[in-house]
């Protein structure tokens, strides 16, 4: 009897399982697949677009050349395609985002049975390659690129503790928050249930956008810039009348809640704030100070040196001697407290948040430090999922892409808020846990006799159950 050959191929399988798993929970098939009647359905692709996402973050290309292996072919149920169909494909996908998010929602709230709706709302950019897109403009870089073209994106999440986003949305790059703020506000309205509160940081805090929100019978908890207005009130706070909203560490925060323009206003002094301010403050001054004096000190010594110009707030040193003679007649200690108390403006430690719900100067505080999970989201979606930078150069592709990242973020965090046990988990830290996961194909004679699963961790353990190998 002669010998069969045996032989052994190993890859990852964690991510492809790991979407599989929440595409039929959310019903990729009843979702994507009306989008496209030929050939293999839409749901397949989606389901190896965001399995690619998680474990690789490549361009389309890498996708369509990973995803055409054999294997792995077999594990999406497709057959064999060209590149070009993956980029027809993510095109598709992006030209119905908006209905896309509405059914997704729809399926979220049919099934999960949210405790609340409220949510958070924030925005940042993404550095786009190549310039064919229309959405391609310069704008404020959040991530430090002003070269290069960008497009803003915007989020909206389930606030605590449910923290599930259920809305992206793609702008121009030069687009600001406030103006960003009602297209991601509309697209999140049939996610939310009556009355929920919306949740945004001062740069979306418009009169008009307050009133998009209540025209649709939601609230708003927003922060709001100091004005003039309100210093009045803050010269005249008085700790002993205003309430202790929290304490840690020693330090107090404290509330003067009052009502103005039909909406409620919590100014909030900080200790801890107060104090982070003034150091900030000294330490500018004495950065200042120093590059002053070695600027004098070349000018003094008639030394070549680059010409610069350095702001100590009234005061000016540049290349003039006669200015420089001018600092010369403070000490550095003199100087340094003078520019200090100039730099004070009475508002140090403040800040004010305002409310079109009657909230308690606690709940007010305890909702908005919260939003801070949402900035947490928006670091998974650019560092751990890398939705950044956006390689692809059409807008429905650009939409498309932002909309495969969107899935990787939700997915992670459903499983995060089904299971108690995972919420403490960095992203980071459940994504390598995912591509851990190994599958082992055992060949004779050209065929699959057994498949072995390997790497089982308490993370990627929720992913097989109790089942962890299969013959």
């Amino acid at each position: 009897m002669a010998n069969k050959h045996i032989n052994n191929k190993s890859f990852s399988i964690g991510c492809i399982d790991f979407v599989k798993k929440y595409e039929k929970k959310l019903g990729f098939a009843t979702i994507f697949n009306r989008f496209k009647t030929k050939a293999d359905k839409l749901s397949k692709f989606v389901v190896g677009f965001v399995a690619h996402k998680i474990h690789f973050n490549q361009s389309i290309n890498h996708a369509a050349g990973w995803m055409n292996q054999p294997h792995i072919l077999e594990e999406l149920g497709l057959k064999e395609f060209e590149p070009k169909t993956a980029y027809r494909n993510l095109a598709t996908i992006g030209k119905h985002d908006t209905a896309i998010i509405s059914l997704t929602q729809n399926r979220m709230l049919s099934i999960y049975k949210f405790e609340n709706t409220n949510s958070n709302l924030d925005w940042s950019s993404l550095v786009l390659y190549g310039d064919k897109a229309n959405l391609g403009e310069r704008g404020y870089s959040r991530d430090h690129r002003p070269d290069k073209k960008q497009i803003t994106f915007g989020i909206s999440e389930y606030a605590a503790p449910i923290n599930v986003p259920n809305t992206i949305t793609a702008q121009a790059g030069n687009i600001l928050d406030k103006q960003h703020f009602p297209i991601t506000f509309k697209r999140t309205l049939k996610a939310l249930n009556k009355e929920s509160l919306i949740i945004v940081d001062r740069g979306a805090n418009t009169k008009d956008n307050k009133a998009l929100i209540r025209q649709h019978s939601h609230h708003y908890l927003c922060a709001a810039t100091l004005s003039a207005k309100v210093d009045e009130k803050i010269r005249l706070f008085d700790k002993q009348k205003a309430q202790i909203t929290e304490e840690k560490n020693g330090k107090k925060v404290y509330c003067l809640k009052y009502s103005e323009n039909n909406e409620h206003c919590y100014l909030y002094f900080s200790e801890k704030l107060y104090d982070d301010k003034i150091n900030r403050k000294k330490n500018h001054i004495r950065k200042l100070l120093k590059e002053s004096k070695e600027m004098q000190d070349r000018i003094l010594s008639q030394r070549k040196y680059k010409q610069k110009t350095y702001q100590l707030q009234d005061f000016i040193a540049t290349d003039s001697l006669s200015l420089q003679k001018r600092l010369e007649k403070l000490s550095d200690k003199e100087l340094s407290e003078t520019l200090f108390s100039e730099s004070i403006t009475g508002r140090e430690g403040f800040f004010l948040l305002v409310s079109s719900k009657d909230l308690t100067h606690f709940e007010a505080l305890k909702l908005y430090k919260e939003r801070d999970s949402i900035e947490k989201m928006m670091d998974s979606l650019k560092n751990v999922i890398k939705i950044k930078p956006v390689r692809v150069w059409k807008d429905d592709e650009i939409k498309g892409a932002l909309l495969i990242g969107f899935f990787a973020q939700l997915i992670i965090s459903l499983m995060k808020y089904e299971n108690e046990n995972l919420r403490d988990f960095h992203p980071r830290t459940i994504v390598e846990s995912i591509r851990n996961l190994t599958l082992t194909l055992e060949y004779q004679d050209d065929f699959v006799f057994r498949k072995v699963i390997s790497n089982i961790d308490a993370i990627n353990q929720y992913i097989l159950g109790e089942k962890a190998e299969v013959t």
